[in-house]
């Protein structure tokens, strides 16, 4: 027993010889002046440290979970009269990382963005806030209606603002005074790419794409992959109207403006089959109560739809021409022609006369032979008579 004991242990120990040892990990914590801070307290991968005077603190032997359900370990340093700073990473080498904290001492900055000049502010645009030193998103605000922003930062934290559309132009922001953002939009040209489906995700080829401001317009044609491109569209706002036969129109208002990956606007729509609606009222001539009919749709000479009418009923059709065939027992059937444009609705009133009765007198036919013998009979008893006088 106490030798399987022993080799039991041997067995642990070998085990943990051959598995790979953990790394090293140096965090650096500073302010904002890149001056070390010391007591800052570390909390990571379930340990703890606390930075000495050069604002260092050192974590050893720390696993790699990233093939762990936890992936990694987190991070959190505090420090009063700073704010709060977490983090969360996998460790799978050794690691000389640099924190910097910032005060907790809130300052408000304020401002108005204004496109081209300050006689045009822009309304309910965003922009977005950014560290100034190690370009980490912050926030993401949006204008008022007069233009105007306003929302609070770490007193000593250096940041830039970027507006939606423009990425190009970066502003920086400061807390001692009202900050105003002109953002350059005339003469900046980007390429447009319109992609067009159906509702069921197909590409719709040859719709017509119309882009127009008070100045210019482009026009042109989606292909087979329903797509249409304008190059060399000066960034602004423009009015895109798409049209297909069959289809219901799109009109909307778009700002033009490239993206931040390749330059090129993109676009996405999706058109809808363009719809009519017929409401259908089948009733007596006679009492103008509510029938119960069959109707029978077709365009062409090809049924579209069937359908019973209890009284009132709506069908919904694309714009064309259409015949209507209404029929029940008992009533004269009717036929009627509609055209129905696109987005109309379109109410038919049908009076249903009573079917008129035909009464018919049946006749039976006597063979000949019997009509013969019967006068033969009626003449002989005329003969005798006459006889016995």
């Amino acid at each position: 027993m106490e030798q399987n004991m022993t080799m039991m242990k041997w067995l642990f120990f070998l085990i943990v010889f051959l598995l790979p040892a953990g790394s090293t990990v140096v965090f650096t914590v500073i302010d904002s002046n890149e001056n070390p801070i010391e007591g800052a307290e570390i909390y990571f991968c379930a340990r703890k440290a606390v930075t000495d005077a050069e604002g260092k603190a050192t974590f050893e032997n720390i696993p790699d979970l990233s093939d762990t359900e936890y992936s990694g370990c987190t991070l959190e340093i505090r420090k009063e009269g700073y704010l709060p700073v977490t983090d969360a990473f996998a460790v799978t080498e050794d690691m000389i990382l640099t924190y910097i904290l910032y005060s907790d001492i809130m300052a408000t900055i304020s401002g108005t963005v204004y496109f081209d000049s300050s006689d045009n502010p822009a309304p309910f645009i965003a922009v977005r806030i950014y560290g100034a030193v190690t370009d980490e998103p912050l926030a993401s605000i949006l204008t008022d209606e007069n233009g105007r922003f306003s929302f609070e930062i770490s007193v000593d934290r250096p940041i830039y603002a970027v507006v939606s559309d423009y990425e190009d132009q970066k502003f920086f922001l400061s807390t001692d005074k009202e900050q105003v953002l002109v953002v350059n939009t005339k003469g900046i040209i980007s390429d447009v790419e319109i992609s067009i489906r159906d509702t069921k995700g197909r590409p719709l080829e040859d719709v017509l794409a119309t882009l127009e401001s008070d100045l210019v317009t482009y026009k042109g044609t989606t292909d087979a992959k329903g797509n249409v491109v304008f190059q060399t569209v000066t960034r602004g706002k423009y009015v895109l109207t798409l049209e297909k036969e069959r289809y219901s129109t799109v009109t909307q208002e778009v700002s033009v403006a490239p993206s931040e990956k390749d330059g090129v606007y993109h676009l996405d729509f999706i058109l809808e089959l363009a719809t009519s609606t017929v409401v259908i009222n089948v009733f007596s001539a006679a009492n103008r109560l509510p029938v119960s009919a069959t109707v029978v749709v077709t365009a062409e000479g090809e049924e579209v739809t069937r359908i019973l009418v209890e009284g009132t009923e709506s069908i919904t059709l694309e714009p064309g021409t259409y015949t209507l065939d209404i029929s029940t027992s008992g009533f004269e059937p009717v036929k009627r022609q509609v055209l129905l444009l696109e987005g109309q609705t379109k109410n038919l009133d049908f009076e249903l006369e009573a079917s008129q009765r035909t009464v018919r007198a049946k006749s039976e036919t006597v063979p000949l032979g019997i009509l013969l013998l019967g006068a033969g009979g009626i003449l002989f008893f005329i003969l005798l008579y006459i006889w016995k006088r």
